[in-house]
């Protein structure tokens, strides 16, 4: 589905003639990852990406993980399995085009349920390259076969041919967010406050996804096999289910929360366009993006940028909206491979570096400062997840 420019131009006029309104009632940072953005990724939660992270995890290896099935319960985290039929794709943009040149793909059968209730699923990893890799197909010369590991059983892990180690199974959640406290800013910004000390006054440093876990698949191989140590590539997600003898594109994730912040921002919030344009999104490739979302991007920048300039601060120009638009779409993970450089640092637009995401990574922090021209840089006052990230292989804790 594509948003023609009439639609987008109506939307732009709508927001700008009810500026604060739009800010407040957006899902600006809600979940400044992608846990149940749109609504077929709500429909099976299997196939829900909440999060993509890319990190060097050796001096020439670099660790790659998709987590899906966000927010649950040790209890339901018994029996939580992969889809059996569906595909799930980590893909690689080595020209940084918009379009995949290499993809891992997973595939998992049918859970069997263990004599302590926990469930284990067979597992075939997959690499295609090329022209092949960026279609969603089930192809590639199988790089590794394994099992999942069991809720609360020790991690098992498989070889991946060529060099590496893949994993797949539950894991605690390693995402971090006070979702109350911004809730609580909505609410202010909503009843008019401009006062950011009221307007950041209900973070708590809780954490809201404490003590929830997800299904996570972690592949690390060696730089050589992503395309060299040094070399900046960018990295998206996909998951797929059957459809009509192919695969229909379910959701997809690079960086945190594009879609969930830019997307959808229509009012009412339930508008049904909203959903189609959070699907749309999804269902897309990244090459498309800059002409669907740019200007979604730029109304939420300059929403924004209402309210620091009611706060004697400075709001972005034009021009720099513009470059951030361009930074953040086409919707891919950038890294340079071998760096150990966090998700973003710097402490100005003009300073700014983006790279990976480490498992540790505050990127709430760090996108309140992107998007406020660094006028918040505090954040939520959650600065670490709620258990230690362990140092080995697959680096995320044991599941809740």
């Amino acid at each position: 589905m594509r948003v023609s420019t009439r639609t987008r131009a109506s939307r732009a006029a709508l927001l700008a003639a009810s500026l604060t309104l739009a800010v407040g009632a957006s899902p600006l940072l809600v979940a400044a990852s992608d846990h149940l953005d749109a609504p077929a990724a709500k429909a099976d939660h299997r196939v829900d990406i909440t999060d993509l992270y890319a990190f060097r995890s050796g001096v020439s290896t670099t660790t790659l993980v998709l987590n899906v099935d966000g927010l649950l319960t040790p209890t339901d985290s018994k029996m939580a399995a992969f889809r059996a039929n569906a595909l799930y794709e980590i893909k690689v943009d080595r020209n940084q085009n918009g379009v995949a040149d290499l993809a891992y793909r997973v595939r998992f059968s049918a859970p069997t349920r263990l004599s302590d209730g926990s469930v284990s699923q067979r597992y075939i990893v997959r690499r295609a390259t090329g022209t092949a890799a960026a279609a969603n197909q089930w192809n590639g010369t199988i790089v590794a076969m394994g099992r999942t590991t069991p809720y609360k059983h020790s991690v098992q892990t498989t070889s991946v041919s060529g060099g590496g180690t893949a994993f797949a199974g539950v894991r605690d959640d390693p995402f971090f967010f006070d979702l109350p406290g911004f809730q609580n800013f909505k609410q202010k910004l909503l009843e008019g406050s401009t006062n950011l000390g009221t307007l950041l006054g209900g973070f708590t440093g809780t954490d809201t996804f404490a003590g929830t876990n997800v299904l996570s698949i972690a592949i690390r191989v060696p730089n050589a096999a992503l395309g060299g140590t040094g070399r900046s590539i960018s990295l998206f997600a996909t998951t797929s289910t059957p459809q009509n003898g192919g695969w229909r594109q379910i959701d997809r994730v690079g960086r945190p929360a594009i879609n969930t912040v830019f997307n959808g921002l229509v009012l009412p919030s339930s508008s049904d366009y909203n959903g189609l344009e959070k699907d749309a999104f999804n269902q897309q490739r990244p090459s498309a993006d800059r002409g669907t979302t740019t200007d979604n991007v730029t109304t939420v920048l300059n929403a924004i940028g209402g309210v620091l300039t009611a706060n004697s601060a400075t709001a972005y120009t034009p021009s720099e909206v513009s470059a951030i638009a361009k930074v953040l779409l086409p919707d891919e993970l950038t890294i340079k491979l071998g760096s150990s450089a966090p998700f973003a640092a710097g402490t100005s637009l003009g300073t700014l570096a983006l790279n990976g995401r480490h498992l540790g990574d505050d990127v709430i922090d760090a996108e309140f400062a992107l998007l406020t021209n660094f006028v918040i840089t505090t954040g939520d006052g959650v600065n670490h997840n709620d258990v230690a990230l362990p140092s080995t292989f697959p680096y995320e804790a044991a599941p809740h």
